[in-house]
């Protein structure tokens, strides 16, 4: 059977890496290594080949490259390039030449840039223009546009991919990134801060979840010109009592248990089932999506809401649709849930992390 591995990344002391093996059939994390990385550890990205890209806010801002051995999951430090932005959302795409692309969104610069992978230091950057407040840079399945949300723009972006990662045309010298306008725009609601974006596998639906109004919204998608189209709106806050949140920056203090401060939206492999975090409540809200393959495809009904570890900014689904795992950066634990056949949560096992866990990914090796 195929060995799991978790990488969870943690902001907290000294910023690092914790690496898990998962038990496919108990659920159970057994700690393999830590790896200590000298920052703020915000984001991860995996390339399937072996390689986990984490970004490091800090002085500098950097992305740092991690060799995966496929046989034990352990990492070890395997190159880093600066950054010129800070980093709160990390993702990996073919670049359109054979290579490879890592899209950073920065909040509090409101940009996001493309750069080279595998790292190439000093290598020239592309600034998208991606807007205030900046908060994923999601690629599309098929590669073809990169999407990004702006929570506090209100707004979601998308650009043509490649433009590109310091190669080619599109990279000016001195040292100056190029900079690339969206192709396509789509307003969300007034004071909602879309945040974080996910698309189905096929790529015609995506879901957007709101911070600071906890709604999730429902896309269709036209895949040749990238162009998003609203087909549900649908909260993950409903009955809570909260009051819409803030913009946050630098200088805010969290919003406290009276508002809503939603995270994260994550889709099961079968694609069944949404789920979204809010942090305020620290729970998870359970969504039904419809797969009739007609209208109804990909719309959402509101099933159930678990309580989670505290302040739960990252979940993540296995690839085996099994297990569901939720960190919490005040609880520096992580929780594995098994996902029942009506997308219920049963809590299986619960394992420490390294302080302010905020990223999860998965590995499993090829075979040899």
């Amino acid at each position: 059977m195929t060995t799991t591995f978790v990488y969870i990344a943690c902001a907290g002391g000294g910023g690092a890496v914790d690496a898990f093996a998962l038990d496919p059939e108990s659920g159970t994390l057994e700690p393999l290594t830590r790896v200590e990385v000298g920052g703020r550890v915000s984001a991860l990205a995996l390339d399937p080949a072996g390689i986990l890209y984490a970004g490091v806010n800090g002085t500098p801002n950097r992305t740092v490259a991690l060799s995966l051995d496929p046989a034990t999951g352990a990492a070890s430090p395997a190159g880093e390039r600066d950054v010129p932005v800070t980093t709160c959302f990390l993702s990996l795409a073919g670049d359109g030449s054979g290579g490879q692309s890592l899209y950073s969104a920065s909040y509090h610069e409101g940009v996001t840039v493309g750069y080279a992978a595998p790292l190439e230091p000093g290598a020239p950057v592309t600034e998208y223009n991606s807007g205030p407040n900046s908060h994923c840079a999601v690629p599309s399945p098929d590669g073809a546009y990169v999407y990004a949300a702006s929570l506090g723009a209100d707004r979601i972006s998308w650009f043509a991919a490649p433009p590109t990662t310091g190669r080619g045309e599109a990279a000016t010298g001195g040292g100056q990134p190029a900079v690339v306008r969206p192709v396509g725009t789509v307003d969300a609601a007034p004071g909602s801060g879309p945040r974080f974006l996910r698309h189905t596998e096929d790529g015609r639906r995506a879901y957007v979840v709101h911070e600071r109004t906890g709604t999730v919204d429902v896309y269709s998608r036209d895949a040749d010109s990238g162009a998003l189209e609203l087909l549900q709106r649908i909260s993950a806050v409903e009955s809570l009592g909260l009051a819409p949140g803030p913009v946050r920056g630098p200088d805010t203090p969290n919003p406290g248990p009276h508002v809503v401060w939603c995270a994260d939206v994550r889709l099961t492999p079968d694609e069944r089932f949404l789920y979204a975090t809010e942090r305020s409540t620290s729970t998870i809200a359970c969504f039904a999506a419809g797969k009739d393959g007609g209208q109804e495809e990909g719309r959402l009904t509101f099933v159930r809401r678990t309580e989670t570890e505290a302040q739960p900014r990252i979940i993540a689904v296995d690839p085996s649709g099994r297990w569901l795992l939720a960190c919490g950066e005040r609880s520096d634990h992580v929780t594995v849930y098994a996902i029942g056949p009506d997308g219920e949560l049963d809590p299986a096992f619960r394992a420490a992390t390294a302080a302010g866990p905020l990223w999860i990914e998965f590995w499993r090796p090829a075979p040899a």
